[in-house]
């Protein structure tokens, strides 16, 4: 094995160490001449030379405990912005408050992704009518016309027609510019009139931008995501979004 590897590998233990041990060790390490530091750090770049499989053991604990605090860290964050969603009345979701699985998703209407996984969304909330609340969150990250239509959904939701807008949206092939929002606001029964002056209303604009806030906050970069109970799942993965839904039914039953 490279001395230059061991010895990088050294530098980060200490840093580590001391972390996790406190102060105790660093106080102890002051202690010790140049020569002596010299003499140590030779004798555990010997070992481990001569013993690689304990660097590799020590390098996969280090990956299993940085995978263990950054699981920690993401599950202090969702929780502010889990308890704000269920919370808000105001953001668009289908079921009831009080159902036992709440479905989160944050997705873009021009994401192809989002919408291969669209008809998996709705089915969870037709087939576990009652027992399942689907909260839909605007993260319009792909592209200009992508802000344009979740400004156009938010709006439509004051008239009360949000899933049928959304539904347009995503059944929507092509682009998604103002001429072809405008056609389907219209099909879909929607004053595109009052639609547009609602488009520009600051309280819409400062929900997608608090919906930004929150997806960063929790570490969400790419659409869709999904949260299930609290739980984060990346991607149109719905065999995950299924497996977490029949647990948190299965634990509430």
């Amino acid at each position: 094995m490279n001395s230059k590897i061991v010895k990088r590998f050294l530098g980060c233990s200490a840093i580590a160490t001391t972390m996790l041990f406190g102060a105790s060790l660093a106080q102890a390490d002051e202690t010790l001449s140049d020569g002596q530091k010299a003499a140590v750090e030779s004798l555990i770049e010997d070992y481990l030379l001569k013993n690689p499989d304990v660097l590799l053991r020590a390098i996969q604990n280090v990956q299993v405990w940085q995978a263990t605090e950054k699981a920690r860290q993401q599950a202090e964050a969702i929780t502010p912005v889990w308890d704000a969603l269920v919370a808000d009345s105001s953001v668009p979701s289908l079921g009831p408050v009080d159902a036992p699985v709440t479905v989160i998703e944050f997705f873009d209407y021009h994401c192809g992704y989002c919408k291969r996984a669209f008809d998996g969304v709705m089915d969870i909330a037709k087939e576990h009518d009652g027992k399942v609340r689907t909260i839909f969150v605007e993260f319009p990250i792909l592209r200009e016309e992508s802000a344009t239509a979740a400004r156009a959904a938010l709006a439509a939701d004051k008239q009360g027609k949000y899933m049928e807008i959304h539904e347009a949206f995503m059944a929507n092939r092509g682009l998604l510019d103002d001429t072809r929002i405008d056609e389907l606001a219209a099909s879909a029964g929607i004053d595109v009139a009052k639609m547009r002056e609602d488009m520009q209303s600051p309280e819409i604009g400062g929900m997608i931008a608090q919906y930004a806030a929150m997806a960063r906050t929790v570490g969400i970069s790419g659409t869709p995501a999904f949260i299930i109970n609290g739980t984060m799942v990346s991607g149109a993965d719905m065999d995950r979004v299924n497996a977490l839904v029949k647990t948190g039914l299965e634990e509430a039953s």
